[in-house]
């Protein structure tokens, strides 16, 4: 864990943020349940892989909790009672294991309080779908060929004086140029899955201007740009992009929709959706969650490691970067 993370999360419930600094249940509740988010993330460090899941999953559901109680855009319900989500476990492959919302819980006041949309009601959406939404993941990918991902927006300057606005894409996966190449056409029907991306343009060169790296590939882009307005991207208060990964909240991150959402997926709501299907297969399939983990015959195991290793550290970092700005943490 961060030590300095925790200890601004800590100083953080003497003088809570928002709708946590007055003296009644919210500021209890939020003290109470920043305090067990600390305890079960410590608990994780210690855990193995065929428990950690659960801790961590809690750690973020108790953390989330504490979120909610500070949020000035949860009103009298912020008593939120269950995760609001649920997993499908029976499945034998990782990325087949399904995860749907289900009524109302925590999840979706988290969603609330990030201002983005949620999980469909009661759709069933693939874990290999969603892990690939956590912009982390681009170091453990369950599936080498994962092209929907989360990528790193950089928007350009503004006011631009033509008609197109320039921006930059970063950790896009090496499968999309080595699926696509230059056909600009079945580029464009990729792209438009990211709600972000409405106007993108393909004109501005002759070529695809990819740029590859051991990581991953960058591309520069341009959206046409109507009535000399900003993309709809860069509107004020878009949700469109996300805050994603960075205390001051520079790094912005676009993800693809999921199933019929009209809009995309949170990053930080991807993590909530893939730990509660972890964090289930531990608890209700252990047979089958061990075989997942073998790191002697499982495909998806190393990426499993990865993941919740990253967890132990990107849970707290995730929920001090959203109290730090709860007034507008999306």
């Amino acid at each position: 864990m961060s030590t300095s993370t925790w200890r601004n999360l800590r100083s953080l419930r003497h003088d809570p943020p928002g709708f946590a600094n007055g003296r009644g249940a919210r500021r209890s509740t939020f003290q109470a349940a920043l305090e067990q988010c600390e305890q079960f993330t410590k608990a994780a460090t210690s855990a193995d892989y065929a428990t950690r899941p659960l801790q961590l999953f809690y750690a973020l559901s108790q953390g989330s909790r504490a979120v909610v109680a500070a949020s000035p855009r949860i009103g009298q319900s912020w008593r939120v009672h269950g995760h609001g989500l649920s997993a499908s476990t029976e499945a034998q492959q990782l990325p087949e294991v399904e995860v749907y919302a289900k009524g109302v819980g925590l999840f979706q006041a988290m969603a609330t309080v990030l201002d983005f949309q949620a999980l469909v009601q009661d759709e069933r959406v693939r874990l290999g779908d969603l892990w690939p939404l956590i912009p982390e993941s681009a170091w453990a990918p369950l599936d080498k060929q994962e092209t929907l991902s989360a990528i790193m927006f950089s928007p350009g300057a503004w006011p631009q004086h033509h008609h197109l606005y320039g921006a930059g894409l970063a950790w896009i996966r090496h499968a999309v140029p080595k699926l696509y190449g230059q056909d600009k056409e079945s580029l464009a029907r990729h792209f438009a899955r990211y709600p972000a991306l409405d106007g993108l343009s393909w004109n501005a060169a002759p070529n695809v201007p990819w740029n590859p790296n051991d990581f991953a590939v960058s591309l520069d882009i341009h959206f046409e740009l109507a009535n000399g307005e900003r993309p709809a991207l860069i509107q004020p208060g878009s949700r469109l992009v996300a805050r994603y990964g960075s205390s001051d909240g520079s790094w912005l991150f676009i993800t693809p929709t999921v199933g019929s959402m009209s809009h995309p997926l949170h990053p930080v709501l991807a993590w909530w959706a893939t730990l509660l299907a972890l964090s289930s297969l531990a608890r209700y399939e252990p047979a089958n969650w061990v075989k997942m983990i073998d790191i002697n015959s499982s495909p998806h195991a190393t990426a499993v490691e990865h993941l919740l290793d990253d967890a132990v550290v990107r849970i707290p970092e995730m929920l001090l970067n959203i109290l730090l700005k709860i007034d507008d943490p999306g």
